[in-house]
């Protein structure tokens, strides 16, 4: 569904230092992704990569086998892509019903219960909730969107234990019961132990738990 082919990218200010070096891999449907890694080994590079944010210095991201550049990284996004981000990127002017309904044509109300947002807090600004119930916002956001893949970046990082264990599950469902690609990069080593799939960017290498899946290099 989604692969990375020959995939390298460092950062323009360090040009002496790749952070991602030919890498290879292909994302599957109906399968959940954890991306595990210290600080600074690439892994929010790689979700940003994925998702069209970001181009490879070279190489090339397809989608259904389509260059993800070719067919335009606006309509990647627009298409294929649903987003939860570290810092939320929530509109700060609207309401959390408000930024649900961006993502997409889902039921927006029941969204937002099935995160735990009751009805009063629904109706006020999302810059006067904490980070909590904000990041439950934005993982709403991205739940109303019918694009097949879910990219996540530390979705359950402002999140008590419990409401973590139900955003897994949730994520789980969309892999295995709606049969969309759900990538997750975090620290959570709990969440991971959740996944089909374990990625791990380590000194130099991304290893996967599933015995028919390649290694391949990064230098970190």
């Amino acid at each position: 569904m989604l692969e990375l082919r020959n995939i390298s990218y460092f950062y323009k200010s360090q040009k002496d230092k790749m952070v991602l070096d030919q890498i290879s891999y292909q994302f599957e449907k109906g399968k959940m992704y954890a991306i595990l890694g210290a600080s600074g080994s690439g892994k929010t590079t790689l979700l940003s990569l994925l998702a069209g944010l970001d181009s490879p210095i070279s190489g090339e991201i397809d989608m259904n086998g389509e260059n993800i550049e070719e067919k335009g990284l606006a309509n990647h996004r627009k298409n294929h892509i649903s987003l939860v981000f570290q810092n939320y990127n929530l509109i700060d002017y609207l309401t959390s019903a408000e930024n649900v309904k961006l993502g997409g044509n889902a039921d927006a109300e029941m969204l937002l219960t099935q995160m735990g947002i009751d009805k009063s807090t629904r109706k006020r600004n999302v810059m006067q909730l904490s980070g909590g119930q904000q990041q439950r916002v934005a993982i709403a956001r991205a739940l109303a969107s019918k694009a097949p893949v879910l990219l996540a970046d530390e979705p359950t990082g402002n999140l008590d234990e419990d409401t973590a264990k139900d955003i897994v599950e949730i994520f789980k469902s969309l892999a295995h019961d709606q049969d969309k690609c759900v990538i997750v990069v975090t620290h959570s080593k709990e969440l991971a132990e959740e996944a089909d799939v374990i990625l791990t960017l380590k000194q130099g290498t991304v290893i996967a738990t599933e015995d028919t899946v390649l290694e391949e290099r990064i230098r970190g």
